[in-house]
């Protein structure tokens, strides 16, 4: 009798065990797991599925859905734009270094988003490249950048630069003054900062009613398009070039979101952003959650 009391007590714990491993063990105790990883790492609480919001293009402006760059590994998506004079190269050294850090690295791709498409289309890989030659850069049409960032929940604005504007326009026409004489007027493009529209000025009256509007110089393209006609003027007006490119800047939360392998936003990464305790935070998410 006392060897089938035995008996079945062991069965029991046997089951028991099992029980806890399939119903407990086997999925992480994301509480335990939230409080582990901060403040590094803020947690979702759930995960949210942001794979139809994910769409990009490249430096070759082909449409690139963000698995097609990720192929299946964790995702580290950071928000910044090329010409951001010191924040952005500081957090893509820090994100460098965090990866750097990880055990876990060939199993997340950082991913640079340009909020800047229109000055930095064409330069996304070069960049990002520059910090880690495993990153890679994305951005996507104004609009549809301002629409994935709203859905993930990172902000950015575009803000012209009013007095750099102004600058530049005192150098057009007879050093500022309005003369009736328009001869020396070169042919340039204008851009919409908020939202990408491009337009080429062939006279001083459609300069002044496109600034009207907002518009401001778009003097990156111009200086960058092979095929202009007038290119070889931009080369000789090198000096303007940095006043042209800074017409406008990007107001921007420096924001770094971890993806799932299938794309769900599952944290995002705080301030103060130390690399150590960043590494070992994602680390420690993929390791409970793959």
């Amino acid at each position: 009798m006392k060897k089938i009391t035995w008996l079945y007590l062991i069965l029991l714990v046997v089951f028991s065990s099992a029980a806890t491993f399939l119903f407990v063990g086997s999925t992480p105790n994301m509480e335990n797991l939230k409080n582990s990883v901060a403040p590094a790492a803020s947690l979702y609480p759930q995960a949210k599925s942001a794979s139809e919001q994910l769409h990009f293009i490249d430096d070759n402006s082909e449409d690139t859905h963000l698995s097609e760059v990720t192929d299946g590994k964790w995702a580290l998506l950071y928000f910044g734009y090329t010409s951001c004079p010191d924040v952005c190269p500081i957090d893509l050294s820090k994100i460098n270094l965090t990866h750097q850090l990880m055990t876990n690295r060939d199993s997340l791709q950082v991913v640079f988003i340009s909020v800047d498409p229109v000055r930095d289309l064409g330069n996304l890989d070069k960049f990002a490249s520059a910090f880690n030659p495993s990153f890679v850069g994305l951005t996507a049409p104004q609009e549809e950048l301002m629409a994935i960032s709203k859905s993930l929940g990172v902000y950015h604005e575009v803000v012209q630069a009013q007095a750099l504007a102004q600058e530049d326009h005192s150098n057009h026409g007879d050093h500022g003054e309005h003369s009736s004489d328009h001869a020396n007027f070169k042919a340039h493009e204008m851009i919409n900062p908020e939202n990408g529209d491009v337009q080429k000025v062939e006279n001083h009256e459609r300069h002044m009613e496109l600034m009207k509007l907002g518009y401001v110089h778009h003097g990156h393209d111009m200086a960058t398009n092979k095929d202009s006609h007038d290119s070889h003027e931009m080369v000789a007006d090198d000096e303007h070039s940095s006043t042209e490119m800074a017409h406008y800047d990007i107001d921007h939360t420096s924001s770094y979101l971890l993806f799932s392998p299938d794309l769900k936003l599952t944290a995002l990464l705080t301030s103060p952003h130390e690399p150590p305790a960043m590494a070992k935070a994602i680390d420690q998410i993929i390791e409970s959650l793959r």
